[in-house]
């Protein structure tokens, strides 16, 4: 009789997800499951079998028992990334770059569509490549979001799956993407930022040429956020400039302990340069630290200023 009494811990109902599609019986080299003696009744160990506590948790039960795997498949999954050919994906126990110096050798080679299991993602996500429908396919493959760092490059991303992925990552990176409704409009820049979580450390975002996503108040929205306390990295390339300066500027100040760099589209109007001329000259008399904004045409020796400012160490560049 298998005791399993220590892991009937709750679970915290908001990571609960919807249960996964059981795919059929599996077959087993060594022969088929045994039937249990559990020593609790059959609704507890058919709840434990659906939600784990942990992939440490999971991966326990199932190696105690066969039955919790036929009741609930999951492959535990450190690492997800895009292969070479955008149409696979590699997964990882090891971290990124570990994997890239073997040339992804340590890696498994995978195609989701084709996958019967449920996986469970406990650390990084990147998506390098476009990939059709990719972030849609795994939101409806993963298990539970505990994801710590989710990095998507130049792919279309439905919003409501975006919130799911980042719904507990400390570290955000978006990179010319597109994000919009179901219906198919423009989601606007301050709600990206507002569906981030509250341990939210690091968020990188680099603009593409659509600019609806911002507007004047756009800054000002973001100011009345209460998710970015844990804020420690703030960097945009692209910006449009269609950002109001003087909302920059108090948000600038307001987040004190958060290092920031602001890399401006090279297009932004000379009316612009010269209101960002200003902001540049306040943070170095301010004797600002970890402030850089940047932008064609300015002054070379005031940049050089605000980037001996800023301290690289700790910074998240990936």
């Amino acid at each position: 009789m298998i005791k399993i009494d220590s892991l009937t811990s709750s679970v915290d109902s908001s990571k609960i997800v919807s249960i996964p599609v059981f795919y059929g019986k599996r077959p087993w080299p060594c022969g088929a499951s045994v039937q249990q003696n559990w020593s609790l009744p059959l609704s507890n160990i058919h709840y434990i079998a659906k939600n784990p506590t942990s992939p440490k948790v999971y991966q326990k039960l199932v190696q105690t028992c066969k039955f919790f795997f036929e009741k609930n498949p999951i492959i535990i999954i450190a690492n997800l990334d895009t292969c070479e050919n955008s149409t696979k994906y590699h997964i990882s126990q090891k971290e990124r770059l570990e994997c890239k110096n073997n040339n992804f050798e340590c890696c498994i080679n995978i195609d989701l569509n084709k996958l019967s299991t449920k996986i469970w993602i406990t650390r990084d996500i990147l998506i390098s490549k476009h990939i059709e429908n990719c972030i849609a396919t795994i939101v409806q493959k993963n298990f539970r979001f505990e994801i710590l760092h989710l990095c998507v490059f130049d792919n279309d991303i439905i919003f409501d799956d975006l919130k799911v992925l980042a719904s507990s990552a400390k570290r955000v990176s978006l990179y010319y993407n597109s994000i919009k409704y179901k219906n198919g409009t423009i989601v606007i820049f301050d709600k990206i930022v507002e569906c981030l979580p509250t341990n939210i450390e690091t968020f990188w975002f680099i603009f593409r040429n659509d600019v609806s996503m911002v507007n004047a108040s756009t800054m000002s929205n973001i100011l009345k956020l209460q998710n970015l306390e844990n804020l420690q990295d703030f960097i945009f390339y692209d910006c449009p400039d269609t950002l109001n300066v003087e909302d920059l500027s108090v948000f600038i100040k307001k987040f004190e302990n958060t290092k920031m760099y602001l890399a401006f589209d090279g297009d932004i109007s000379q009316e612009y340069k010269e209101q960002l001329d200003s902001l540049v000259d306040n943070i170095i008399e301010s004797d600002l630290p970890n402030r850089v904004i940047a932008y064609v045409g300015q002054d070379r020796e005031k940049l050089m200023i605000m980037i001996s400012r800023f301290d690289l160490n700790g910074v998240s560049w990936f």
